[in-house]
């Protein structure tokens, strides 16, 4: 039997019983599993438990989000903290992760098989760092058994110094064969330094990488830099992302696809369903002669189903635009042809050279579109600019897009209190893209985007 020490923090009764049952049909004791609803009660929990795992719900009673992992690391420092993530919160996991949490199990997959494979590779990932740190001496053996990818590296060219056996399984490489290897000759765009050694001693980001027979790998590099060595030294720990984002891009695959297809449904059925019905009322009411004493009444209905059918079309419209069916590239430039035919001012789009629709495969096009279509109509109605700018391109990890215009500016804290601002913002959030305004009084106004493309 298990006898590994471990803290549920669930506020959910019903569902910490089912995490703590499915953890004593692996073979974890119950009487060394402990639940709990609360940071206050984990401070209780702290005078006689000391877990060694502990599996974290981030929205409990007293407590939400990174605040209930800053708080419980805490009280508990030495343990091994797991994310239990709901979907609506699986971002604020990832970040959490970075902070240091050994992993994230999302609550609707939660099997026995993942609870103990989870716990045992995030105690094992935990107990790494952990003897790193206190012995030089037990440093080596750690190092090599480690079931994660490990490389020494040394210098500014990253030279590989040491790599475990999990290095050569993943990067296919025979023992010996990293010799004389640079860590940057793997990725995928050769020898590019990423790391700043003057004013960086850790460094955390994900690459595409290819093995020695060419295979392209996603990981995630963590490196840490060894301060006691009097040459420049450091700790590379490599996590294989590939297969679990090729997961999460089929699965958002899946689901953008279902959503496309009800909004072009509701879009269809709109037009030509009430849409027609509007049109045929319409020529009715145009077909009717009304007597001199209630014409004015019969030219407020008039109005009324005018503005209903634009409001229709509108609605079908703000569903699905047409132009993204064709992509968000060609949709960028009909919609700068649209403002360029109106005179009022140049729109003035500038694409990468090699940028395709193919780079945009897993980014969230519609609500992409609706900021630049915000920030445009901003600058048309309230900037007197004479030109916008539209610049996107990419890196081999991210997409940056830059819009701007030349106008009168405006006073941020003022002015991002209003509402077409706060629909960027809110937009910005809802498609996962980092970024925000930039302006000043007469010197124009920029929003600038920045989107993973992994």
């Amino acid at each position: 039997m298990n006898k590994t020490q471990i803290l549920i923090v669930e506020d959910d009764y019903s569902f910490a019983d089912l995490v703590q049952f499915q953890l004593t049909t692996v073979g974890f004791e119950s009487e060394f599993i402990l639940a709990i609803a609360s940071i206050e009660e984990a401070k209780e929990a702290s005078q006689e438990f000391i877990p060694e795992v502990i599996l974290l719900d981030l929205n409990i009673l007293d407590s939400n989000g990174i605040v209930t992992y800053d708080s419980i690391t805490e009280i508990f420092p030495h343990a091994s903290v797991i994310v239990l993530s709901g979907l609506d919160d699986k971002l604020i996991a990832l970040q959490i992760v970075s902070k240091g949490a050994q992993d994230y199990i999302l609550k609707s997959d939660i099997k026995p098989e993942l609870l103990e494979k989870t716990i045992n590779y995030g105690g094992l990932r935990k107990k790494l760092k952990d003897e790193l740190e206190e012995s030089e001496k037990k440093y080596r053996d750690i190092f090599y058994n480690s079931p994660k990818p490990m490389f020494k590296l040394k210098g500014e060219s990253l030279m590989i110094e040491m790599a475990n056996q999990a290095s050569h399984d993943l990067y296919k490489v025979p023992h010996g064969g990293f010799d004389g290897l640079s860590f940057y000759e793997f990725n995928s765009l050769g020898n590019t330094p990423f790391l700043n050694l003057a004013s960086e001693s850790s460094f955390r980001k994900e690459f595409i990488q290819e093995t020695l027979t060419g295979e392209e790998k996603t990981v995630e590099v963590i490196l840490n830099k060894l301060d006691s060595l009097d040459e420049v030294m450091f700790i590379a720990h490599i996590i294989d992302r590939t297969e679990e984002l090729e997961f999460e891009r089929k699965k958002y695959e899946i689901i953008s696809h279902a959503e496309e297809s009800e909004k072009k449904k509701i879009a269809r059925e709109l037009h030509d369903g009430l849409g027609q019905n509007m049109v045929l009322l319409n020529l009715l009411y145009q077909s009717v002669t009304p007597p001199s004493d209630q014409q004015n009444q019969f030219d407020e209905i008039g109005h009324l189903i005018q503005n209903c059918i634009r409001e229709l079309k509108e609605i079908a419209y703000n569903l699905l635009p047409p132009e993204l069916d064709h992509g968000f590239l060609n949709a960028i430039h009909r919609f700068a042809h649209r403002v360029n035919s109106i005179g009022a001012m140049d729109f003035i789009v500038d694409i990468q050279e090699g940028f395709s629709e193919e780079d945009l495969l897993n980014i969230d096009k519609f609500n992409l579109y609706r900021i630049v279509q915000e920030f445009v109509n901003n600058s048309i109605k309230h900037s007197f600019a004479k030109t916008v700018n539209f610049k996107i391109e990419k890196t081999f990890s991210d997409i940056t897009i830059s819009i701007s215009d030349n106008g009168i500016g405006f006073d941020e804290e003022t002015v991002l209190k209003g509402l077409g601002i706060q629909n960027v913002q809110h937009r910005i959030k809802m498609a996962n893209i980092k970024g925000g305004f930039n302006s000043t009084l007469g010197k124009g106004a920029e929003l600038r985007l920045v989107i993973n493309r992994f």
